[in-house]
């Protein structure tokens, strides 16, 4: 069905240099554009949500999987969401792993911080051979800096590495492997909380503030294998699939200043975190059989699922510092080894499916999606004191969405889903931090248009509601769930292209977010959630310079809408825009394509700040200009 709504779009894609056929969304490589991101849509954070899939297969996400081995990532919201099996409440992030159809080589050099006197190089490669007779081929990626530097000033460094072999079996199969791993360290980041919700001043933001000595260190891994067969009519389609995701946190500290005054006075500390784990596995086993005929098309879909994810929580202390001010930069430094305590929860977390789904296409562009799960969720967490405690749950999961051809250029759709969420895990000012919460139930609705201007040219209108339980704080600052939240809202997208050189992705969202509950009936919370904008907005130029083949300009501006800041609504961090300004050149070098890459984040240099759902404020970084030069396709 998304192809119905998308395929002119899809031939915009390939005229635009943005490569992108909607506002909602979209990564290539490092570069990203769109409304969401993999990790925020429709005002979600996707990562406490859990909707993820890579190469079409079901991915349980304990960390993000390395750019080493993932080519590219598309947020499916609205109508690229409508085609999916099984899809999920609040959108769902695809990953791509690096091809292997095709020998092939890109390798991408550039620097971070042109402007600086440290430039900061990093490197990029992915790579892939085949087998004389093709039926196998080796993927393999690679990215990596010595010396990077964050939002907080922060120094850091990270490696990735990973293997994608490819194997095809007989006429139909193949097997796809994965392999990868990540290490990443830096000086843990900074959050701010402010004094009787005043403004926030404006510390340089790169002068460090932290402790010299925290960490943020992370080993990350992945690795699997997905086999499947080539797609036929009118024969049975098999996918099993078996992935794992992991992380390895020796350390995970935070630096804390709260009751920062309009003066730069707070009060600091430091959470100093050690031995975190995740470990998640999700196992998938898909048939699918097609009835397809000359005028119309019907797909049966079976499917079983089972998800294993273990969490040990780590040893925590939390250090206080005393009275700083964050203006002048002076901040006493601790001793690390203060930190004395050795005691670690941990929990774990079975969830089972099976489901049964049905799509049905005719010619003229009708089209429906139905979907029927029956999942079972065992819980049980270890605290650190007292007996373990232990929970099951069972619910009905469904999905259902039809599409409807209105006109020559109108297509109307409308869809219901609801879903299992992963539970959400306790941030570090909360007194359980790093607990992990209960997976919840979810439940989206929407319904949208979409008008085909041109061939080239899209117009997308969409309206939603999400429904789901909420999490916060509690009288003694545990965090937990205490209200339902609902996420009322509008979108639009226009993508495609205005002129034979000028290219457009323009998308705004518009929500109404409310909060519901006995905490909000006593006026103990307000309505708003805590650290989610209501509004944002996106434009996005591009432009191939007549005269100067190879010669492109772009320009985007995005807004970010006001947000609460405290649980009772009584402060807002303002609205602001970020202008982010570009130029790429390609050309052919000895027969091999090249592009060098200009790129100008936050070129206004603007200074914002905006709170998080924990009510942790942080800063926009500074303008960063970042040059690249990429050999191969």
């Amino acid at each position: 069905m998304a192809g119905l709504l998308c395929s002119a779009a899809a031939e915009a894609q390939q005229a635009t240099a943005q490569k992108a056929d909607d506002a909602f969304g979209q990564r290539i490589g490092q570069e990203s554009i769109g409304l969401y991101s993999e990790s925020l849509v429709r005002g979600f954070n996707l990562q406490e949500a859990g909707n993820y899939r890579l190469d079409g297969a079901y991915f349980v996400r304990a960390a993000n999987p390395s750019d080493a081995v993932v080519e590219s990532m598309q947020v499916k919201v609205g109508p690229n969401a409508l085609d999916l099996d099984f899809p999920a409440p609040s959108g769902l992030v695809e990953y791509r792993l690096i091809p292997g159809e095709r020998e092939r080589t890109k390798l991408e050099l550039g620097f971070q911080h042109l402007s600086d006197s440290n430039p900061r190089p990093y490197l990029r490669l992915h790579a892939a051979r085949q087998s004389k007779d093709r039926d196998a081929s080796l993927a393999v990626g690679f990215i990596g800096t010595h010396s990077a530097r964050y939002i907080f000033g922060n120094e850091a460094e990270y490696y990735g590495l990973g293997l994608v072999p490819r194997l095809r079996l007989g006429d139909r199969w193949q097997l796809t492997g994965l392999l990868t791993r990540y290490e990443h360290r830096y000086q843990a980041d900074v959050g701010f909380t402010p004094a009787d919700m005043q403004p926030l001043p404006e510390p340089d933001r790169l002068k460090y503030l932290g402790q010299p000595w925290s960490r943020y260190d992370t080993r990350n891994s992945a690795y699997g294998a997905i086999a499947a067969t080539a797609a036929r009519d009118n024969a049975w389609d098999y996918r099993v699939s078996s992935l794992f995701s992991g992380v390895n946190r020796p350390r995970s500290d935070l630096n804390l200043f709260d009751a920062v005054t309009p003066q730069g006075q707070a009060d600091a500390a430091i959470v100093v975190a050690r031995g975190r784990r995740i470990d998640a596995w999700g196992h998938e086993a898909m048939a699918s059989y097609d009835w397809t005929g000359e005028r119309r098309r019907h797909e049966l879909t079976l499917l079983a699922r089972l998800r294993r994810s273990s969490y040990r929580n780590p040893r925590v202390d939390y250090l206080a510092i005393g009275p700083v001010s964050i203006l002048d930069g002076r901040v006493p430094v601790v001793l690390p080894d203060a930190a004395t305590s050795t005691a670690q929860s941990s929990a774990a977390i079975d969830q089972y499916e099976l489901g049964l789904g049905w799509q049905y296409l005719d010619q003229r562009g009708y089209a429906l999606n139905l979907g029927a799960r029956r999942a079972a969720i065992d819980q049980i967490a270890r605290p650190v004191s007292g007996p373990s405690q232990s929970r099951s749950s069972q619910a009905w999961l469904y999905n259902a969405s039809a599409v409807v051809p209105l006109g020559e250029r109108w297509t109307g759709f409308i869809a219901t889903t609801r879903g299992i969420e992963e539970g959400v895990t306790a941030p570090e000012n909360a007194s359980n931090r790093f607990e992990v919460l209960a997976p919840i139930l979810a439940r989206q609705n929407e319904l949208g248009l979409r008008w085909q201007a041109r061939p080239d040219l899209a117009l997308l209108a969409m309206a939603f509601e999400i429904e789901k339980p909420s999490p916060g704080f509690d009288d003694a600052s545990a965090y937990r769930y205490l209200t339902e939240v609902s996420h009322r809202g509008i979108e639009l997208s226009l993508a495609g292209n205005l002129s034979e050189r000028l290219s457009l992705i323009a998308g705004l969202t518009r929500m109404r977010l409310r909060l519901r509950g006995e905490l909000v009936d006593a006026a103990e919370i307000g309505e708003r959630p805590l650290g989610r904008s209501a509004e944002q907005a996106l434009l996005s130029l591009n432009y191939r310079v007549a005269g100067l083949p190879g010669l492109s300009l772009d320009a985007d501006a995005n807004y970010y809408g006001p947000r609460p800041a405290d649980a009772l609504n009584r402060f807002r961090t303002p609205g602001y825009t970020l202008v982010n300004l570009g130029a790429r050149y390609r050309f052919d070098r000895h027969g091999t394509p090249a592009a060098l890459r200009l790129r100008v984040y936050n070129a206004g240099n603007r200074y914002a700040w905006a709170a998080g759902t924990s009510g942790i404020q942080t800063y926009e970084p500074e303008r960063r200009i970042v040059l690249s030069l990429t050999l191969g396709d």
